[in-house]
């Protein structure tokens, strides 16, 4: 038999090829016929509207009972003691199969593996009913093989569309365009079928107390869980429970989690535009996504138990993407993908771009024979020119490149990286960037100098055992017997500096740590040893975070008296710049030729809040960051003396006359933080504060000045 022979799709009709799998049994030959169809896109569809305001109704109930709306668009009255719940409004709720779009055919998604081909699938496209006509072959490699003979039906065609088969990948030009289509074909498939691999020996429990889990739960709009309608099991939804399960079945659990399909980054975007109308397959197991998601981000935060490692709540924080439904395109994106390989580095961002807006879309060509620091520049600058800010910047490491191009462009191709540090640090409040793009790779950006490093620490070491260890050796570089520059204790500065100030004063209605608290972890991680890896510590909720925060990065002073963290390729004498429109200081590297080198974003305890450019928070006031309604951590100020709270910046005074603060609905383009404004003179509206433009701040006397990024 011969070797398969793409014929081109023809453009002109919009042709995308379908994968008809003839039946057969088990062990049969794996046999299909590669059909051309034309796939027109779909008209838009129309949005819902709720015909109620949730604000509005809020104010007739009091606790324990909460209104609140679920994804599905339900309005419903919870009982947060109890898990009751009572119907109020049925919504919409969710397509379970898109019936109305021909043709008719379901998604694959799976990991194409790194093994060679194993066996040939027989194509019979010109093979006609009586069995004559010419078979040729196609190369499958070993996954895809056995996921054919897991979905073939014994009696009746399957339709599917698989990337590795629908697409010629021998055919660059073929393949620029019809990874572009990959969203419309993802979006308008009926379902889309997850093959996460062969049956083992406890797939069959992890997968199903998955879903059984995941049905005792229900996710509202926010993000938060809660109980089901119809749960068994009312307690699921609680933080504080403690699902009763063996060591046996938390092992299976982590053995799902770790199947190669999770760490993929085209999988990840597939799992999302098929929503609600995605299944997982493990043998001849399937599971709901819903189900298995809604479980993994419930589980992921059940630290009580020593069954409950480390390393399966940091798989379950890694896969829990229904956080991206209330948070768009931008660098939380990003952040979550950066660890999920693929083949082609310029998958990292072409792999995502189903999931971004059109606008965002039309600025990214895709093309595979674009040199990979050029499609990462290309990112840098669309998002650059949407949202006003250098959020990108806090993904650069001068350490740790593997690209060319200049340092101000991000290298996504590394999966091994220090993590994110918080936005909600506002080291430069809600200020836009000012730059300017100088060919062929110089970015003008404008900021403050701050200080400089003085001393700095090794870097933390990356293994899980041996991360907490090095918080002792870092102690040991703060300064004793004196008050830190902010005021505080040393201790209290030191352990604020560990957790990035994620603390219950900050973040009020989190779950996080007093400072009280952290300061008695503080005390459990100065006393561990090489000896103390069986130590309870280990296996607390925060101390994951505390590890995820260290691991990497390095301590350091400053020549003005802070202290902070960086990642590995900091030095003594690197900058720490606040750059406007950027969320946390940046670390500059100063050239001979006055122009400066990215080495990355650092945390500096006592920098937060545009202290660097404002000064300190008034006395009767607290920086705290408050959830909004899309349960959205946003910075506000907080009065002390009567318990009122606000987004507008004591420190800056009252807006000039031409401007007014406008409420606003979030758009998948717009930045991590912002608020808007608009000048009621020219009807120009902005993502920023006005009075924290440069020219405003120069005439307070702040010293900006231009950086020359190369």
């Amino acid at each position: 038999m011969a070797p398969y022979k793409y014929k081109p799709l023809r453009e002109e009709l919009e042709e995308i090829r379908l994968v008809h799998l003839l039946p057969g049994t088990f062990n049969d030959p794996i046999a299909f016929r590669l059909v051309h169809v034309p796939m027109p896109l779909p008209p838009p569809a129309a949005p819902q509207e709720s015909n109620y305001q949730i604000d509005e109704l809020e104010s007739l109930f009091s606790l324990p009972w909460e209104l609140v709306e679920t994804k599905r668009g339900d309005l419903i009255l919870f009982n947060v003691s109890t898990g009751e719940q009572r119907t109020v409004m049925t919504g919409a709720g969710f397509p379970e199969e898109t019936t109305e779009y021909e043709p008719r055919f379901e998604a694959l998604s799976y990991t194409w593996g790194t093994e060679d081909v194993s066996e040939y699938a027989q194509v019979k496209d010109g093979v006609a009913e009586n069995g004559s006509g010419q078979v040729e072959t196609l190369g499958l490699r070993p996954n895809l093989a056995s996921g054919f003979r897991h979905l073939r039906d014994v009696d009746k065609e399957r339709v599917l569309w698989i990337d590795a088969i629908c697409i010629n990948q021998e055919d660059i030009g073929e393949r620029n365009k019809q990874v572009k289509r990959m969203a419309t074909i993802y979006t308008v498939a009926f379902r889309v079928t997850v093959w996460l691999g062969d049956e083992s020996s406890d797939s069959k429990v992890g997968l199903q107390t998955l879903q059984y889990v995941g049905q005792q739960l229900d996710e509202l709009k926010t993000g938060r869980l809660i109980a089901a309608s119809d749960a068994a099991n009312l307690l699921f939804w609680r933080n504080e429970y403690l699902p009763p399960f063996t060591a046996t079945i938390w092992d299976a659990l982590s053995h799902i989690v770790e199947r190669p399909w999770f760490y993929r980054l085209w999988c990840w975007q597939e799992m999302k535009l098929g929503g609600p109308r995605t299944v997982l397959q493990c043998g001849f197991d399937i599971a709901s996504w819903r189900d298995v998601s809604l479980a993994v981000n419930c589980l992921h935060s059940r630290d009580q138990s020593p069954l409950v490692t480390i390393e399966f709540r940091e798989r379950c924080r890694h896969i829990s993407f229904s956080k991206l439904d209330h948070a768009g395109f931008t660098t939380q994106m990003l952040d979550l993908s950066r660890s999920k390989g693929c083949a082609d580095p310029r998958d990292k961002i072409y792999g995502l771009l189903g999931m971004t807006t059109t606008s965002f879309r039309s600025k990214i060509t895709v093309d595979y024979l674009m040199p990979v620091e050029e499609v990462y520049r290309q990112t840098f600058l669309a998002h650059l020119s949407m949202t006003h800010r250098l959020e990108f910047l806090k993904h650069c490491d001068l350490g740790n490149r593997q690209i060319n191009g200049p340092s101000w462009v991000p290298d996504w191709s590394r999966t091994e990286f220090a993590a994110p540090l918080l936005s909600e640090q506002m080291s430069s409040g809600i200020s836009r960037a000012w730059y300017r793009v100088v060919e062929p790779d110089f970015l003008e950006v404008t900021g403050l100098h701050q200080t400089r490093i003085q001393t700095i620490s090794d870097a933390a070491p990356k293994a899980q055992g041996k991360t907490l260890l090095a918080i002792r050796k870092w102690y040991n570089f703060v300064p004793k017997n004196q008050s830190y520059v902010t005021g505080e204790d040393r201790d209290v500065a030191f352990v604020l500096t560990l957790c990035m100030n994620r603390t219950r004063d900050r973040m009020p209605s989190s779950h996080t740590l007093s400072v009280e608290q952290w300061l008695a972890m503080l005390n459990r991680y100065l006393n561990l040893t090489e000896d103390s890896k069986a130590d309870p510590v280990y296996n607390e909720k925060e101390t994951a975070n505390v590890i995820q925060k260290v691991q990497g990065r390095r301590f350091f002073t400053t020549e003005d008296g802070h202290i902070g963290t960086a990642p590995a390729g900091a030095q003594i004498g690197d900058s720490i710049c606040l750059l406007l429109g950027t969320y946390a200081p940046t670390l500059l590297r100063k050239t001979p030729l006055d122009t400066y080198q990215v080495v990355g974003e650092c945390y500096v305890h006592g920098l937060s809040d545009a202290v660097g450019m404002l000064g300190p928070v008034p006395d009767g006031w607290r920086a705290i960051n408050k959830a909004d309604a899309a349960g959205r951590m946003m910075p506000c100020f907080l009065n002390l003396t009567n318990g009122s709270h606000t987004r507008d910046d004591p420190r800056l005074g009252p807006l000039p006359q031409e401007w007014e603060q406008v409420p606003y609905e979030r758009r998948d383009d717009d930045p991590a933080i912002f608020q808007k404004f608009k000048n009621v003179v020219t009807g120009e509206l902005i993502n920023h504060d006005p009075r924290l433009s440069p020219a405003v701040l120069k005439s307070q006397g702040v010293r900006l000045e231009t950086f020359r990024l190369v």
